[in-house]
């Protein structure tokens, strides 16, 4: 038995949401418009079904998309998958990895299976990203050091200046940069030119979060043409299903959906900050499809609770700066109007 398989804590996802208002995954609530997704469907024939998945048309999209080459895209199940990959491919047992904390939990759990050791360094009290105490961190036995932009589950963000300097420390001591942006169509400042001049980074994206097709399972990983070659060596014959690679390419041809999803959400955050700050709440939304804020009287753990009996689910954090804080995940205003109603019933 692998012991680093062996003593790995994990968290399963396994309970039954098919009923409820799902805001503490960071999904879209409500998910694409139904015409849209019922035009693609359309499209889903028994041939279909039966033919084993092609990923190339959507790579090509994919690198149109962000001007890169065809051959500096891999395609992935989700961007999780494309995390594993890139702690497999590159990841060294008893090196290294530097994350700031709290970030997304998944990186964690990559180090151990892998054998590495996790070093994260905590947000400052203000809710900014300690860049110099990241730099710091960053020596000789770092071998992966990760930044997501916007941060999971703060929403902070990383200058073009800070996001250059740590790639450069990573570099200097041949360490990879996994920067990654699953919640980049919330902030449209992307690190995607760091590709252009540095040779170890790992850009990750995911269909998952505006696209809204997280059941589908896909993403992409962008860089060098010899990483990306690498991450592909590694990759199972066909991780993504037809049905994902079909959506996510027809997705991709109409901007105006995006553009609509992006918009929706935009104006649901907007308007639950005004409802919980109007009601005296102290709140935090900086960027990305969720909010956090403190409740009162009653803790967060118990207003999780009380939330899940009206069906709505919602995420609490029990440690760390965030402890005591709820986390909401965001979509359209009537969406954000069912979450308002029942909390306040509980309040």
């Amino acid at each position: 038995m692998n012991e680093y398989i062996k003593n790995l804590y994990r968290v399963k996802f396994h309970e039954e949401r098919d009923q409820v208002l799902r805001l503490d995954m960071n999904e879209s609530p409500e998910g694409l418009p139904a015409e849209f997704v019922e035009e693609v469907k359309r499209k889903i024939t028994p041939e279909f079904l039966a033919t084993y998945p092609q990923k190339n048309r959507l790579a090509r999209q994919v690198s149109a998309h962000c001007g890169l080459q065809a051959d500096q895209i891999t395609i992935t199940s989700g961007s999780d998958e494309a995390m594993r990959l890139a702690f497999q491919c590159f990841g060294e047992q008893g090196k290294k990895v530097v994350t700031v904390t709290p970030t997304f939990e998944m990186y964690g759990v990559y180090a151990g299976m892998f054998g590495m050791e996790h070093v994260s360094v905590g947000f400052n009290a203000d809710f900014t990203i300690p860049v110099e105490r990241l730099l710091e961190a960053i020596d000789e036995s770092t071998g992966i050091v990760v930044i997501l932009n916007p941060n999971s589950p703060i929403g902070a963000t990383y200058t073009d200046d800070e996001a250059h300097a740590i790639v450069k420390k990573a570099g200097a001591v041949g360490a990879l940069v996994l920067v990654d942006e699953a919640y980049h169509y919330y902030h449209t400042r992307t690190f995607m030119p760091l590709l252009e001049q540095y040779e170890n980074v790992i850009v990750l994206r995911t269909f998952s979060k505006l696209c809204s097709i997280a059941g589908l399972r896909v993403g992409y990983a962008a860089g060098s043409v010899q990483l990306i070659d690498y991450l592909e060596r590694s990759q199972a014959t066909f991780n993504v299903s037809n049905v994902g690679l079909l959506f996510a390419e027809e997705i991709l041809k109409r901007p105006d959906v995006m553009e609509l999803q992006r918009v929706a959400e935009l104006e649901g955050r907007k308007w639950l900050v005004r409802q919980l700050e109007g009601a005296g709440y102290h709140v935090l939304s900086l960027e990305g499809n969720f909010i956090l804020f403190r409740p009162r009287g009653d803790a967060a753990r118990d207003v999780v609770a009380a939330l899940k009996e009206r069906g709505v689910w919602i995420r609490d954090y029990s440690s760390g700066l965030l402890e005591g804080y709820l986390r909401v995940s965001t979509g359209r205003i009537d969406y954000m109007q069912r979450f308002w109603d029942a909390f306040r019933a509980t309040d």
